[in-house]
């Protein structure tokens, strides 16, 4: 059987007020570790990327995947996955304010 890869295209383009891509603005404390098994602590207010929206089965739900850079240039940074169960989106993330 062939392997199937993750393609985000498959997910949701937007929800809850959120789209595929978007920047938004961490507002809890976040901890994990990256590709490199480093484990980092993100502290509120960090910057974070919209990587994934996806529909789920309850308990999950709407799901959303993002990515928290540790140093954005070198592509260095951890994912994290917030969905339903652990409440709205909108008690984790908003939109990024504008400068």
């Amino acid at each position: 059987m062939a392997r199937t890869t993750f393609d985000h295209v498959q997910g949701l383009r937007k929800a809850a007020g959120f789209k595929l891509g978007q920047r938004v603005t961490m507002l809890v404390e976040t901890k994990g570790a990256d590709h490199e098994d480093v484990e980092h602590t993100i502290h509120t207010n960090a910057d974070a990327l919209i990587e994934c929206i996806e529909q789920l089965a309850p308990p999950q739900g709407l799901t959303f995947t993002l990515w928290i850079p540790i140093n954005e240039l070198e592509g260095r940074g951890i994912v994290n996955v917030f969905d339903e169960s652990d409440g709205p989106i909108s008690n984790f993330i908003k939109a990024k304010e504008k400068s």
